[in-house]
């Protein structure tokens, strides 16, 4: 047995590291077994790999792989200078594929010099090289079933897409611009859900593979169907931007009719597509990219839609901001509050500030909240964020109580806190822990949070309002008003919203509405701010409505903290009136 071999680099920088191991090792083997002195294996399929054993000091590797080329049929002649040291191609094998038309070629060479007796343990026959170029396909069938394809619908998976879509492009002769990679989701994944949790799994599966068949009977000759997704499915086509529309059209258009399962499951597709051009700096990005102009298809209500590069943009900055935030809470310097003002209506005094999240990213810059709450709203971070945000506000309320003891303080809260278990048992440890009084912390929530009175929400609001803490309902006219809610709501505070105070400028039925809300309000004995007061005339009107407390741009815009604890001490009285 020969010994063993020192292999270089491969000719050709792998795009696989599974297809580069396998060369790898056969070409080991073959070179062992048949005593050759060079071994190349070219393998383009699952990806294109060339690897090259090379015993023969100072024969070139590009040399070999050119004289392995010329040997396949229909290969190009090689021509060899003149002081080129040569090699002599003793056997060659093709790799046989699923498909008839190959998977790849195995080549051995020999020094070329008078012939020697093999040193392998194998006889010099092309049977024996055959058989070896049969195991190396399975080894590659056995690749794409484990790496390439997918298991249910037996379609190429994601990996495969990407792999197939570098080499589109590296494809020699093809038209740029002309590479479009193109996506069709049959249904949005909540309804999938929705479906595995009422007709199981195993129906599922046969809907996916059955979508899987239709769409593969409406594809054009030559286009192949990958599985991108749950119930995603992509394409690619080396054609214009007007044909690639039609074919994903044309695909949309299959499920406009349900899909019978069988005599129990019958489905109401909804499919949309998407589709994009497929660039050389993207690849990294491809999915991504058409998973967006899938969603952005069913938000638009389109049939087809296609990418919009911003769109990706911003959906990627957006996960950046969730992933970030976590980092945010924990560090000293990216989060911040600062402060707002709010001034009573009957002597002008400040009573209360609303505590406002601010968020420097070191990368992105200030992040508005707007931006990044309603991001976060819904998931397990929110936790986090509000009692972030409560524990400083709380801490810097307690020193400023020390010389404004009647100071108040309002914090955001979200609808899903209230459903938090302890959370009121939470915040009365805080509001302990840094000596703030009763009566001195309002939390703000928004009125959709307030009117769905489910038991765990009313609990906690209960077990806040007995420690003192005052609940007010933000925006209060933003879209879940129903007046007669009022006499119902377990609050102490309603905000009229700014954007109703607003409109009064351009609509005096406006200020009518507002009239009667504030006077609905009070006599229901809640105390009223109106917010969006940016105008001397908002003020006065403001001030003529009735209304106990105002806020808004011109009476203060937000501060920092030491710009606020400046203003307080010129502008608080906390005598009541």
């Amino acid at each position: 047995m020969r010994s063993q071999p020192v292999f270089p680099a491969p000719t050709r920088p792998a795009a696989d590291p599974h297809a580069a191991a396998l060369a790898e090792t056969a070409a080991m083997l073959a070179a062992d077994l048949f005593g050759a002195d060079a071994v190349v294996l070219m393998l383009h399929s699952p990806t294109a790999v060339t690897h090259v054993y090379n015993g023969l000091a100072g024969i070139a590797d590009e040399a070999l792989c050119r004289q392995a080329q010329a040997a396949l049929p229909g290969g190009p002649a090689v021509q060899w200078q003149a002081h080129a040291p040569a090699a002599r191609l003793r056997l060659s094998a093709p790799i046989p594929g699923a498909d008839g038309t190959g998977w790849g070629s195995l080549h051995l060479f020999d020094a070329d010099a008078p012939a020697a007796p093999a040193a392998g343990p194998l006889a010099d026959t092309q049977a024996a090289l055959d058989r070896l170029a049969a195991h190396i396909a399975s080894g590659v069938r056995t690749l794409h079933a484990k790496h390439y394809e997918d298991h249910l619908t037996g379609l190429g998976n994601r990996h495969r897409f990407i792999l197939d879509a570098r080499a589109a492009m590296q494809r020699p002769g093809r038209s740029p611009g002309r590479l479009w990679a193109g996506i069709i989701e049959v249904l949005p994944l909540e309804d999938i859900s929705r479906l595995v949790i009422s007709a199981g799994l195993h129906r599922v599966e046969q809907a996916i593979s059955m979508m899987s068949e239709r769409l593969l009977s409406t594809l054009p000759a030559g286009v192949r169907l990958y599985r991108l997704g749950l119930v995603r499915f992509g394409l690619f086509r080396d054609d214009t931007l007007e044909h690639m529309h039609g074919c994903l059209s044309d695909c949309v258009a299959r499920f406009d009719t349900p899909l019978h399962v069988d005599d129990v499951m019958q489905l109401d597709l909804c499919a949309v597509a998407g589709m994009i051009p497929v660039e050389h700096g993207e690849l990294e990005d491809l999915i991504a990219a058409l998973y967006s102009t899938s969603v952005a298809a069913r938000s638009q209500g389109r049939p087809v839609t296609v990418y919009n590069r911003q769109v990706l943009r911003t959906q990627q900055r957006h996960g950046m901001i969730v992933s970030s935030l976590r980092a945010a809470i924990a560090s000293p310097q990216q989060l911040r509050l600062v402060y707002q003002p709010r001034e009573r209506t009957a002597d002008g005094n400040w009573i209360a500030v609303e505590a406002l999240l601010r968020w420097t990213h070191p990368t992105l810059g200030d992040i508005p909240p707007g931006e990044f709450i309603p991001l976060v709203e819904h998931t397990a971070l929110m936790p986090l964020l509000t009692d972030w945000v409560l524990g400083t506000g709380l801490r810097q309320l307690g020193v400023w109580q020390r010389e404004l003891p009647g100071l108040k303080m309002s914090i955001n809260i979200s609808a899903s806190d209230l459903k938090r278990p302890g959370f009121d048992r939470r915040v009365r440890r805080l509001m302990d822990e840094h000596g703030i009084q009763a009566r001195s912390l309002e939390l703000e929530v928004t009125e959709g949070a307030i009117v769905r009175t489910e038991r765990a929400v009313l609990e906690t609001l209960g077990g806040l309002s007995r420690h003192g803490v005052e609940i007010a309902i933000d925006d209060f006219g933003a879209g879940y008003s129903n007046l007669t809610q009022l006499s119902e709501l377990r609050v102490d505070v309603i905000k009229i919203d700014n954007r109703l105070v607003r409109a009064v400028a351009a609509n005096p039925r406006a200020a009518t509405i507002v009239q009667s809300v504030v006077d609905l309000a009070k006599r229901l004995g809640h105390r009223v701010v109106v917010e969006g007061v940016e105008t001397a005339e908002l003020k006065a009107l403001s001030a003529h409505w009735g209304t106990d407390e105002m806020q808004g741009y011109y009476i203060a815009r937000p501060m920092e903290l030491a710009a606020m604890s400046a203003a307080l001490a010129t502008r608080h009285a906390w005598a009541p009136v």
